[in-house]
């Protein structure tokens, strides 16, 4: 008899993997790019190319500044879309190899599945894991967006054109966020989401503290520049965490659907950790 192994874990870790290389590279990338000490924007001394001056005036790089911080947020969607990409793929893989073990779905069309799959974006992958093997989120509907504005960072810098309107007159880019709030006893309302003033939020009523989930929408015209604050794309991050494991609840749902044995692991700790943040 033909045993097959799934190690769920390894697959979730795909996307998560994702999510934690976005938001560490976020945070390094905007402390750097806000800290008014930080000027080293050389790289002659690195790699013997000189593309700009060695003394720009503090404007020019004030302004350089500001553009790194936009591209290493535009570039952190782009990763955590394609890792969360990824992670879809290896998911199609497993339900293909449980579905022809069982006799689902015949080997020859499992060949011809899994290529096509891995071409598709992100938004056709979901539609096709929902078709194929009833694999789903109820927050899969965001990522139609999420993932056109990562076609437009890709494929147009950003840059909003006819591709992302859709013969509309707006992009509109929707995620899953929350909100934190204070709520006094006479219903005044102040928010606790970042920035919060460092001095903090005083209460003379008190209050009761909240929380509201809800869609955040931008409208994007033609010509405009996809653009997201931290506190925006770290929102998406919790987004692909919580959707990764609605994917991971349901094919596991559907492994036992076909019959398929689940054990469970005893998980040894390993001396020596893979960095957390490695690709696979």
């Amino acid at each position: 008899m033909n045993y097959i192994t799934i190690n769920f874990d390894q697959i979730r870790d795909i996307a998560y993997r994702g999510v934690r290389r976005t938001a560490a590279f976020m945070g390094l990338g905007v402390n750097a790019a806000r800290d008014e000490q930080f000027k080293k924007y050389h790289l002659s001394k690195i790699s013997m190319v000189q593309v700009l001056p060695d003394k720009l005036n503090d404007q020019s790089i004030t302004h350089l500044k500001e553009e790194f911080e936009k591209w290493i947020i535009s570039n952190g969607l782009r990763e955590l879309v394609e890792s969360f990409g990824l992670f879809l793929d290896r998911v199609h893989t497993a339900c293909l190899l449980m579905a022809t073990n069982k006799k689902q779905i015949s080997t020859d069309d499992a060949d011809k599945f899994g290529p096509a799959f891995e071409r598709k974006g992100v938004e056709d992958k979901l539609t096709t894991l929902i078709n194929r093997f009833g694999i789903t989120s109820e927050k899969a509907k965001y990522f139609s967006s999420i993932n056109q504005a990562r076609n437009c960072i890709t494929h147009r810098q950003g840059k909003v054109g006819p591709e992302d309107l859709w013969g509309k007159e707006t992009f509109r880019l929707i995620w899953w966020g929350f909100e934190i709030y204070a709520e006094t006893p006479s219903g005044e309302k102040y928010s606790l989401n970042p920035p919060i003033p460092e001095e903090g939020l005083v209460l003379k009523e008190g209050g009761k503290i909240m929380l509201q989930i809800k869609d955040r929408i931008i409208e994007y015209k033609m010509g405009d520049i996809v653009n997201l604050s931290p506190s925006d794309l770290g929102e998406i991050c919790y987004l692909v965490q919580l959707t990764t494991e609605d994917i991971i609840s349901t094919t596991q749902a559907y492994a036992k659907s076909l019959g398929i044995e689940e054990r469970q692991r005893q998980l040894e700790k390993s001396v020596e950790q893979p960095n957390p943040l490695d690709s696979e």
